[in-house]
């Protein structure tokens, strides 16, 4: 719906002026400025108090998106239990300004903060792990995903831009900071053992009616209606997707169960815990499927970027292959040592099965299906894919030593390794395969074509095998009247394997330390570093297609084996320093920097050349391309041709047959021939080589080109003719060689030509077609300043400037094998350089208590920032990895919130001014003649991955509760409201000349219709080892496609959660 300032303006006072402060039951704090100079009295931070007489554990992390220098938010262990988490990707819900990418597919997250994503660019640690991995999603190329399980989270801090923050692992875009349960939250105060158990009950699920896994290894002739179609692919039936019925409501297809024991003395503490989930397919909703019913999808615009997903899935639709489970235990010890040194460990290992929609099939299908829908059919193209499975584990070691009374020491470190282990059928060709045998190749021929003749013969096309069409009649195999008889199969094995899998093993081992020296009063000194190591090793099911892009084709298995999955091993290494100076009590100052240093390595190009696999090998390289243009003849220039005409005419009419028969039948030239040829040989001469062309407008031309060098995958365009002004295009003149209009002096050849030029490529030598991939290697200074003023005892202002460099991860190194170009055609050695962000903050926060004596918390943050990535890694129009000038984000954002005790409340709201990628040689390299082609581009160009990860123009998070009966029963509603998808920069370039310019490879982004979403959440204490929930989310059960999604998919609908918490 259209957000008005009115409406806003409602949202906002909705949590300030409803809620009845006078009436509000609290514990009166101290004003915050007299409570932090307690602290710094005393040395000991207060705790904050909020409701009667209880005390937030998460107060810190709370206190820190007001105070900390740079912009942060948090999530504590009660704020995420008030989520409903359908998917894992759900826990980031109402976050201001973040979200997870592609949130329906996959028990995962995908971090975007401020629009920036993508490994490394905002890292997601747990615990101080990580364990992120690129995975190929077909047409829309690679995604980073975060494979968790958001039972054991306890916290979600996420800082917004890069920072030398301790414990945090920071990059060009901020970071994702995740903790787990630690003993402390499961034993009650002053006690020292603890059991937690949790149950939970959701509805709007249902099983899925088929196991799509159960099909590998039985016989496809057991599976009723299977057939076999091409190249050994068997179709199975799809199910039809269910309606939501009364009964959906609530019941057991989506059911978690979790424990949890704890116990500690003076020397240790001890941690277990087990959780499990089984979520079957969820339902979309039943209002708002207008948005996603009438979309032009035949628009020349980005009209047509807005799917029309009830093509695949109708209102209160199950959505098949929304399915998923996990398994998940925790083990965590800590030692209290001699000498004030902490010693802890903890291992975790997470069982994910999860189904997954295939990105190239389901786009593929809605294609399909508004083809069909145009045709008046209403069927539905939508299937059960098989779940993928995954293991990842964790183990991790810290150790901290904190002397009392020292000032030089105050040190923490952590070894820890992640290994994740997993296969998914997402290869986007046909799931499932028999084996290939020479019996059964021939039968599938002589079937194609027996077929081929019962229906009709094709004279012109022949025979599915290539066998003429009059073989119908003279082929006693297929000719009934000569003996033929229906080809009978033969016996073969017809049992069912996996042909769309891929196979992922990553492994992660990492160290890190840093150390706190308070070098004075004023002025203390942090220093630390880091060492992480990374293999990757992925592989793809060998099956050999053929056809198109359809269920057993081969396009997107193709795409997959050379484009898609990557194997390397990747190495960094870092150090860093940050000095924090208050030279006066009202004002703070730091000043550091992070070295990094990388190496890595394309183990799986290495391989593929160490056995001369084809598609490996380096033949050529794009160099460049040439650009043929036409300048005009001259009026002299065409009065010779007339003359030439002329002449030419007058010798030609003299020549006689027997002068043509001397020439050729005798080789003697005649008079009337040699004078025909002296014309001739005159006109070659006055020519001295040059080429003409006939413009499309009538006039001649004279032709010309122009050679425009490649570096770095991208046209030099300060070395075309085009580019500046040596050529001008735009120069006519009238009524030019006897014509009558307006004619270009100089116009591209576009009989031999296209706006982007004629690829020129040179062989790469024999020696190096099969060499080895050079290890890749860099290090980099990344500064890091800020200053906060305390400009009155409630008010700060924040200045930050920070520079963070990323390295490229093993996919982006590892893509030096294959382009859209073709086999061996390489254009660029993937990327190789940093990136590097620089980043402005400028914010201000208050303390709003100040006005409202009788509320225990009221802070609001107003924040500007400014972020330029130079050196932007991405992929191009031929799928190959190059880096780009510019990628630039910036925006306005405001996060409050209150808690007057009875009642409380936030509200968050992101304005971006701006997400767009820019280079001026790549923008020319698509319009090389024209240059009409912006240098930035909001989103990105065509088919770059940047374009998906493009956040609304702005979005709104609320949230407004109460606690009554003394804090027993708390109820609230969350809010969250999204913009739809806009690029005007883009329309206009559609809607004008950029159509022929804006040509896609791949596949184009989905764009979604704004929405308003709201959950509701209830906890009433029973008793004081006994907690009920409630949650109901999507409360209007809107029918609405998340931002950034990769699949045609809807959201869950309304769905109501119930749950228990039992302690001991």
């Amino acid at each position: 719906m259209p957000f008005t300032p009115k409406k806003l303006a409602l949202l906002m006072s909705s949590l300030y002026v409803l809620c009845p402060v006078a009436s509000a039951q609290v514990v009166e704090p101290p004003q915050r400025a007299d409570k932090e100079q307690a602290v710094k009295d005393s040395k000991i931070e207060l705790p904050v108090v909020v409701g009667v007489g209880k005390v937030d554990k998460d107060a810190d992390g709370h206190k820190k998106v007001y105070d900390a220098n740079v912009t942060t938010l948090y999530m504590g262990r009660e704020d995420l239990g008030r989520v409903q988490a359908t998917n894992a990707a759900d826990v980031l819900k109402g976050m201001n300004g973040v979200y997870s990418m592609d949130a329906r597919n996959g028990t995962s997250i995908t971090p975007n903060v401020r629009g920036l994503s993508g490994e490394g660019r905002v890292p997601l640690t747990v615990d101080g792990t990580e364990q992120s991995t690129n995975v190929w999603l077909q047409v829309y190329g690679a995604g980073n995903r975060n494979y968790v399980d958001p039972a054991m989270f306890r916290s979600i801090m996420v800082e917004k831009g890069p920072s030398l923050s301790a414990g945090v692992k920071s990059g060009v875009g901020g970071a994702i900071n995740v903790r787990t349960l630690e003993a402390a939250d499961i034993i009650p105060a002053g006690e020292r053992l603890g059991i937690e158990f949790r149950a939970g009950l959701a509805g709007n699920s249902i099983k899925p009616q088929a196991d799509a896994n159960a099909y590998f290894g039985q016989d496809y002739r057991s599976i009723p209606g299977a057939v076999l179609g091409m190249d050994n692919n068997v179709n199975i039936p799809q199910p039809v997707p269910r309606t939501k019925g009364g009964g959906d409501i609530l019941g057991l297809a989506d059911h978690s169960e979790m424990i949890s024991v704890a116990a500690r003395n003076q020397l240790t503490d001890l941690l277990f815990s087990y959780s499990q989930r089984s979520k079957g397919n969820y339902f979309a909703g039943r209002r708002g499927t207008e948005d996603y019913t009438h979309n032009d999808a035949f628009a020349k615009d980005t009209a047509a970027y807005y799917p029309n997903l009830t093509k695949l899935y109708h209102a209160g639709n199950e959505v098949l292959s929304s399915s998923s489970s996990s398994k998940t235990w925790l083990l965590k010890n800590n030692w209290q040592l001699p000498h004030e040194n902490k010693l802890g460990w903890s291992v975790m290992r997470s069982d994910l099965g999860f189904a997954e929609t295939s990105p190239g099939q389901a786009v593929v299908m809605l294609g399909m299906a508004e083809a069909l829908a145009a045709q008046g059919s209403n069927e539905q193209l939508v299937g059960e894919f098989p779940r993928s499975d995954l293991r990842l584990d964790t183990y991790r070691i810290t150790h901290e030593w904190k002397p009392k009374g020292s000032r030089w020491i105050d040190l923490q470190s952590n070894l820890w390794m992640t290994k994740t282990d997993g296969v998914r059928h997402q290869s986007g060709g046909g799931v499932y395969y028999i084996k290939k045998s020479p019996e059964l190749d021939a039968y599938s021929r002589h079937l194609a074509d027996w077929n081929a003749c019962i229906k009709g013969p094709d004279w012109a096309n022949g025979l599915p095998s290539g066998a003429p069409a009059f073989s119908c009649y003279t082929d006693e195999k297929l000719n009934p009247h000569l003996g033929a008889t229906q080809p009978v199969e033969p016996a073969h094995d017809g049992r069912i394997f996996a042909g769309s899998s891929q196979w992922t093993r990553h492994d992660r081992k990492g160290f890190d330390f840093r150390n706190l020296m308070r070098l004075s009063e004023r002025l203390q000194l942090t220093v630390g570093g880091a060492f992480q190591r990374e293999r990757l090793d992925e592989r793809v099911a060998d099956v050999q297609l053929s056809g198109g892009m359809g269920p057993g084709g081969a396009m997107f298995h193709y795409g997959t084996t050379h484009y898609g999955p990557r194997s390397g091993t990747r190495s960094e290494s870092s150090g860093m320093f940050n000095f924090e100076w208050a030279p006066k009590s009202w004002l703070a100052l730091s000043a550091g920097a992070r070295y990094n240093r990388y190496s890595a390595f394309d183990e799986g190009l290495a391989e593929r050349r160490r056995n001369k696999v084809a598609s490996a090998q380096a033949l050529k390289r794009k160099v460049g391309v040439t650009l043929e243009y036409g300048t005009l003849w001259s009026e002299e220039e065409m009065n010779a041709l007339r003359k030439h005409v002329e002449l030419s005419k007058e010798a030609q009419n003299k020549l006689t047959p027997e002068d043509y028969r001397a020439w050729h039948e005798d080789g003697i030239t005649t008079p009337n021939m040699a004078a025909y040829e002296e014309i001739a040989a005159a006109w070659r001469k006055w020519l001295a080589g040059r080429e003409g062309f006939l413009g499309r407008t009538g006039a001649h031309y004279w032709k010309n080109t122009a050679f425009v060098p490649m570096a770095n995958g991208k046209l030099v365009a300060s070395q075309s003719p085009f580019a500046g002004d040596a050529i001008d295009l735009k120069q006519t003149v009238r009524n030019a060689q006897g014509l009558e209009g307006e004619f270009g002096v100089t116009v591209p050849n576009e009989l031999a030509t296209t706006s982007r030029g004629k690829a020129v490529y040179e062989e790469v030598a024999e020696d190096q077609a099969w060499a080895a991939p050079r290890k890749q290697s860099g290090h980099a200074w990344s500064p890091v300043i800020s200053a906060t003023a305390s400009l009155t005892p409630h008010g700060k202002v924040f200045m930050r400037h920070a520079q963070m460099t990323r390295f490229p991860s093993i996919f982006e190194v590892a893509s030096t094998s294959v382009g859209l170009d073709g086999v061996g055609a390489l254009s660029v050695a993937g990327a190789s350089k940093p990136e590097r962000s620089i980043n402005w903050e400028l914010g201000y926060a208050h303390d709003l208590t100040q006005f409202f004596p009788g509320i225990a918390l009221a802070d609001v943050r107003l924040s500007y920032y400014n972020t330029v990535i130079k050196d932007f890694i991405e992929r191009d129009g031929t799928l190959s990895v190059i880096q780009f000038d510019e990628k630039k984000v910036s925006g306005i954002e405001l996060q409050s919130n209150l808690d007057s005790g009875g009642f409380f409340g936030s509200l968050g709201a992101t304005y971006r001014l701006k997400q767009e990628l820019c280079d001026a040689d790549y923008a020319y390299g698509m319009d090389v003649y024209y240059k009409r082609m912006p240098t930035c581009m909001s989103g990105g160009f065509a088919d770059m991955l940047t374009a998906t990860s493009l956040q609304p123009r702005y979005s709104i998070n609320t949230e407004l509760g109460a606690r009554v009966f003394n804090d027993r029963l708390v109820f609230g509603l969350r809010s969250v409201y999204h913009a739809k998808a806009e690029n005007p920069q883009l329309n206009a370039l559609l809607n004008t000349y950029g159509k022929e310019l804006w040509t896609e490879n791949s596949m184009r982004q989905m764009y979604w219709h704004s929405v308003l979403l709201h959950d509701f959440f209830l906890q009433l204490d029973v008793h004081k080892r006994l907690d009920l929930n409630l949650k109901l989310s999507n409360l209007a059960d809107r029918y609405y496609l998340d931002p950034m999604s990769k699949i045609p998919v809807p959201g869950p609908g309304r769905t109501l959660s119930i749950g228990l918490n039992l302690r001991y």
